[in-house]
């Protein structure tokens, strides 16, 4: 069988782990790499093994050697990226968050449904092997029924990872390009995803967060979201901070996560994602009054990326639909748009709303 040929639409920082998926994938291959610097399409097709560069997505979008493509743009590009490669009945990978608004999201859903082809918003914590560890153990029922649910997230000073360009630096700090809010919307992506992985669909939104920038710092970054879950008695809350005299060892951002996830019968407690920042196994459970740790499972942050991109294209090959659909997509953006909603007008916000 013939593999998925796939062009990616952006070669930016990020990209660099989009990559990791066709090293090995056995059902796709990267064929092909578009941006708008032709210079480093060129020198990231040569470095992935592609075989065409391009400086205009079109020119991509228009060959009938592409069958699928990711789109890693920035997110004020999403809409009429993802819009033109659908039309042009290309297979979509769109990195997250989906969109900026509901309105846009509303439109991806539109031309998803209409397309003969598979859309989906990657979001690689989703693939990341703790986190399906304990997915799988929730679904077991090992802690009982999931009552409360808890995420505390760090950005700091990062020990050994990426230097971040400073063009990336600065369409994130302008909110016509990244959104407002950009640490509950951009980054917070990762974040809006997980709840309902782990717990099903949220129903209101509570937040109070300094949506002020700071000289290291983005708007949001330091705020608690609390959230319920639709049709229950489940809450949840997000913790985030920032400060730049906190050391996070990490190949990549320099911020991490903790996850809790409390239910009738015991906790298990997800200790890292991003980085290293807890000298502790991955994934922890006690029950009956014991403490059981896990450690047989891939903990590196880049392998995330690998898992997805394979799910992306097993999934076109099976006829099968990846993770996460336009309409589950749209509820993660929900979420966060809920949130800086709440912050900013000092209320609950229910999702119906938006």
């Amino acid at each position: 069988m013939s593999k998925i040929r796939v062009g990616f639409i952006g070669a930016g920082r990020i990209s660099t782990l989009h990559a990791l998926a066709y090293e090995d994938n056995p059902t796709g291959e990267l064929v092909a790499v578009a941006d708008t610097d032709a210079d480093r399409a060129a020198s990231q097709a040569a470095a992935w093994g592609a075989g065409t560069a391009y400086s205009d997505y079109r020119e991509m979008l228009e060959s009938p050697d592409i069958d699928a493509v990711e789109i890693l743009l920035p997110h004020n590009l999403h809409l009429p990226v993802t819009l033109e490669a659908l039309k042009a009945g290309k297979h979509v990978s769109l990195q997250k968050p989906m969109c900026l608004d509901m309105d846009e999201a509303r439109q991806i859903i539109e031309a998803a449904d209409r397309a003969d082809v598979t859309f989906r918003m990657v979001e690689n914590y989703r693939t990341y092997e703790p986190y399906e560890r304990a997915k799988s153990m929730l679904e077991a029922g090992e802690i009982g029924d999931p009552i409360g649910m808890r995420v505390k997230t760090v950005h700091g000073l990062g020990k050994g990872g990426w230097q971040i360009p400073s063009t990336a630096m600065a369409w994130r700090a302008d909110p016509a390009v990244a959104g407002a809010a950009n640490s509950i919307h951009d980054y917070g992506a990762h974040i809006t995803s997980i709840i309902p992985f782990f717990l099903g669909e949220v129903e209101k939104v509570h937040a109070m967060a300094d949506l002020s920038a700071g000289a290291n710092r983005f708007t949001g970054s330091r705020s608690v979201i609390t959230w319920k879950q639709a049709g229950s008695d489940v809450f949840g809350t997000w913790d985030m901070n920032e400060s730049q005299e906190f050391v996070i060892e990490s190949d990549y951002y320099p911020v991490d996560e903790w996850v809790e996830i409390t239910g009738t019968r015991g906790i298990l407690w997800l200790t890292r994602c991003t980085a290293r920042m807890a000298d502790l196994p991955p994934l922890m459970m006690f029950r009956e009054g014991k403490t059981q740790s896990f450690e047989d499972m891939e903990t590196d942050w880049g392998d995330s990326f690998r898992r997805a991109g394979h799910e992306f294209t097993n999934g076109i090959t099976a006829g099968t639909q990846p993770q996460l659909t336009a309409r589950e997509a749209a509820h993660t953006l929900a979420i966060s748009l809920a949130a800086v909603k709440s912050a900013v007008e000092h209320r609950e916000v229910s999702i119906s709303e938006l």
